[in-house]
Formats: C-alpha cells, sequence, structure tokens
C-alpha cells in the first residue's frame, strides 16, 4: 500500500513560492457507508446491514454527543471535538462580549464559524511521531502526472 500524489506548481504570481512544485495527494475516490460496511462484513462474521446500521446510529449518536459539548474519543482513530471560531471583541462594562451581535447583512458579527475539528490519535515511534491512521509512509508519485492548478478528481486507476 502507498499514498499516490502529484505535482503541483504553484501558479500565484504574487507568491514567493511562484513556479515551485508541491506534492499533493491524489485521492483515488471516496468510499461510502454502504462500501466500508460490506468490506467490514468481509472481515467478520457480522452481516453488512448489520455494520451498516450501527455505522449511521454511531454518526447519530457522535453528533448528539458533539452537539451537548463533550469531545469524542476513538480509540485507534483519534478525537473529534466542537470548535468554535469566533472574533475578538473589545469588551468594557458598556460593552459585554455578545456573540448574539449580528452585523449589517444581519450575519452572527462574533461567531466565523460552528464545526468539528478532528485530531487524529498519534503514537510514538522512534524518531518521531506518527498518526496511527496512517502508519505506513509509503508514497509513489501518481503516473508521471504534473499539474499546474489542482489535482483531477476522481477514482484513478489501479495499483
Amino acid at each position: 500500500m502507498a499514498v499516490r500524489y502529484v505535482l503541483q506548481q504553484c501558479n500565484n504570481q504574487k507568491s514567493e513560492k511562484y513556479g515551485h512544485f508541491v506534492a499533493r495527494v491524489y485521492s483515488l475516490g471516496t468510499i461510502t457507508t454502504d462500501e466500508l460496511s460490506e468490506q467490514v462484513q468481509q472481515n467478520a462474521s457480522v452481516k453488512r446491514s448489520d455494520v451498516k446500521a450501527v455505522i449511521e446510529e454511531f454518526v447519530d449518536v457522535l453528533k448528539e454527543k458533539l452537539g451537548e459539548g463533550f469531545s469524542v474519543k476513538l480509540d485507534g482513530i483519534g478525537t473529534f471535538s466542537p470548535r468554535i471560531r469566533a472574533k475578538y471583541q473589545l469588551v468594557t462594562a458598556e460593552n459585554p462580549y455578545d456573540i448574539d451581535k449580528v452585523d449589517a447583512e444581519g450575519k452572527p458579527a462574533g461567531i466565523v464559524s460552528v464545526g468539528v475539528l478532528f485530531r487524529p490519535e498519534r503514537k510514538r515511534i522512534a524518531g518521531g511521531q506518527v498518526q496511527t491512521l496512517m502508519p505506513v509512509r509509503r508514497l509513489r508519485k501518481y503516473e508521471n502526472y504534473v499539474q499546474q492548478t489542482n489535482p483531477p478528481s476522481g477514482n484513478g486507476g489501479g495499483d
């Protein structure tokens, strides 16, 4: 197993990296819950429909716990935590911190975004740290593809 990559050239003329190349992951696509359930079924003695039901219920519980303000740690995977990105406000006795203020367009003035932060679990190995979700660090160039904008999307060829 190896993660495929392509070379991408910076075409932002304002950047000091203009003309330089950087390696970017080439995605082979997205695995759906159904496909994941099928793979788990092949590796375990549980039916695909049961695996899918557990995954779907897990997602519901994950959303519920994050919405209540809990972080959720999955051993061997990582931790999901609720996240708020907010703007700094000058706070005085007359001007308390207020996330409910709205700007001229009716949008919350103090909140930039609300979402989820994922921190992969890490384990120590000789010479540093490695994420447990990507323990193998082998890379393989995707054909001889060099791009000047964004990587191609889709389901690239097989190994």
